[in-house]
């Protein structure tokens, strides 16, 4: 369940997913991955953050940080 205890940054984040090589930095552009958010395709910063915040090491996988995103959630 989330709410405001819950509330994180992407960088920290198991549903955030980046590429392969990218750095874990705030400014680094990635998918969210989050079951209930996927249908968005959400394009978000290691900087932004959100109430689905669960503590974990980001996925990785090809054109996640692509402009749209074109990768699969490897989750």
């Amino acid at each position: 369940m989330s709410n405001a205890t819950s509330w994180g940054l992407c960088i920290q984040c198991k549903w955030w997913q980046i590429d392969p090589d990218a750095s874990l930095e705030k400014s680094t552009h990635g998918l969210c991955i989050d079951e209930d958010l996927q249908k968005y395709v959400l394009r978000v910063s290691g900087g932004s953050g959100c109430n689905r915040f669960v503590n974990g090491v980001p996925a990785r996988a090809e054109g996640s940080g692509s402009t749209p995103p074109v990768a699969k959630p490897a989750r």
